[in-house]
């Protein structure tokens, strides 16, 4: 329970301290890199990169100070045009919880958005809580997971794959446009915990500079895997790699190889997790040290129908094939158990910690609506179609609004329908704002039905409201049918 304020905290409280963020200058250097002795136990990357950094022309380092002292930083990358990557955060140790890596990620955002970026994309380990609810809370959502894995470089042994060349570019792409790989990398690929945009123009400069491998020695590619030399340390990085599990780890021992070739101690991949990643630890990489990536994007990637926003798209869909959803669940986990289960134990479960149970849920909240009607008929019917409205059209949660007399039900920001208790009589209003999608010829089984005035669509001749009246639990279909149209409407657009 959060503690009462008293006139003794409220004296001892103190203003949240404010950071100036500004360009990185030449004689912040001592001050950051001395922050970076501090962290991952004096391993940063940052000596290595920070006059390079503070060079480039296309992206912007940025120094927080607090007192005129440099106490952090951040660096925007412009990995293509309108491609910007966030990287390089940093705050020193002894203010840490401070709320101050909010003030520079507050900064660096906006000078991000000042690029006219098309995507802004940042990586991060998966424990990385603090960094995750900032993320979450700038409106970041993830689009990716990977595993960073090491191995060690292989001095002997032929190449079993061969080293693509620029007549392969079109078989290339599309092996990559149609992979597990690239779908789960959200059509991305990584150089260290970099995920840079997987073009036709990355591929081409790819197989030019001799760093693309497929399997078989002829023909089409059954398998494909990219690797890069990394910026920072010049290491070697697997970042793409799809084929069968025999032919990924055969990649993944070709790197090594390579790696071994030029000399290089040590090699790194970064590979979306599950089936890949196994497959190219078979090969050779090692799990020691290594590490889950996670790699966040501005912005949801995709929309629903209509554009529909995809969090609320998700969470309609997630409810309107609960049922469904559940079933898989149950099956997968009964898969794994080991020995007999009851299957509605199992179920149970699901339902208990893992959905929101939709049905469980609106005919809990509709309760208090139904014990305010008069008749049995009338329960039955608010039950009926709010059962029918959550469970399959998803519209439960936040699209649902229960009042005294009423239970209100909203897509896209709009009200959709509307139950209320209307003498003996359920009344359901549907529209309009959701298209002219009801026929003046529509026949419904129902105690009464009426369209509304100025409902009329002249250009169609259709409606785009309805109202109907139900007395008995035999019409909830016939509303259902009209719940049915509009919602396809809705979707329609």
């Amino acid at each position: 329970m959060a503690r009462r304020k008293t006139g003794a905290s409220r004296k001892s409280h103190k203003p949240a301290e404010k950071l100036v963020v500004r360009k990185a200058r030449p004689e912040d250097r001592d001050a950051i890199l001395a922050i970076a002795k501090r962290t991952w136990g004096g391993a940063d990357y940052l000596p290595l990169v920070w006059d390079r950094w503070l060079a480039d022309e296309k992206g912007t380092l940025l120094t927080a100070t607090l007192d005129g002292k440099p106490v952090g930083m951040s660096k925007i990358t412009l990995l293509s045009p309108g491609e910007v990557w966030l990287e390089g955060l940093r705050l020193s140790p002894d203010l840490q919880g401070r709320g101050l890596s909010r003030q520079i990620n507050r900064a660096t955002f906006r000078e991000a958005l000042s690029m006219n970026p098309k995507s802004v994309r940042f990586s991060t380990a998966v424990m990385n809580t603090a960094s995750r609810h900032l993320a979450e809370k700038r409106g970041f959502w993830q689009i990716a997971r990977a595993r960073w894995m090491w191995g060690a470089p292989r001095k002997r042994g032929q190449l079993r794959s061969r080293v693509a060349s620029p007549t392969d570019l079109d078989r290339v792409e599309r092996f990559v446009r149609d992979s597990e790989c690239y779908e789960r990398a959200s059509g991305l690929q990584a150089i260290g915990w970099k995920f840079r945009n997987l073009s036709r123009r990355r591929l081409r400069r790819s197989i030019a500079d001799g760093n693309v491998l497929v399997l078989p020695a002829r023909g089409a590619p059954r398998a494909v895997g990219i690797y890069e030399i990394s910026p920072i340390d010049n290491d070697v990085c697997l970042g793409f790699a799809d084929g069968s599990d025999e032919d990924i780890a055969i990649l993944a021992r070709d790197v090594l190889r390579i790696a071994g070739r030029l000399g290089h101690d040590e090699v790194s991949a970064m590979l979306p997790e599950g089936r890949i990643a196994d497959a190219a630890r078979r090969g050779g990489f090692s799990l020691t040290h290594s590490m889950h990536a996670i790699v966040f994007e501005l912005g949801p990637k995709g929309r629903g129908p209509d554009d529909e926003l995809l969090e609320p798209a998700l969470w309609r869909t997630l409810r309107a094939n609960e049922s469904e959803i559940a079933d898989l669940l149950t099956d997968v986990l009964r898969s794994r158990l080991h020995g007999a289960s009851d299957r509605e134990n199992v179920r149970d479960f699901v339902f208990r910690n893992l959905l929101p149970d939709t049905e469980r849920e609106v005919l809990s909240s509709i309760q208090p609506l139904c014990d305010r009607a008069s008749t049995y008929a009338q329960r039955g019917i608010l039950r009926g179609l709010t059962e029918h409205l959550a469970t399959n059209h998803g519209l439960a949660g936040e699209s649902l609004e229960i009042g005294k007399s009423s239970a209100l039900f909203f897509y896209r920001g709009g009200r959709l329908a509307a139950l209320e208790i209307a003498g003996r009589a359920i009344k359901l209003t549907l529209g309009p704002g959701f298209g002219a999608c009801f026929s003046p010829r529509l026949a419904l089984d129902v105690h009464r039905m009426s369209f509304p005035k100025r409902s009329l669509d002249p250009t169609t001749g259709r409606h785009t409201a309805l109202t109907l009246w139900l007395t008995e639990e035999r019409q909830i279909p016939g509303a259902a049918k009209a719940i049915d149209i509009i919602m396809r409407s809705a979707i329609r657009g």
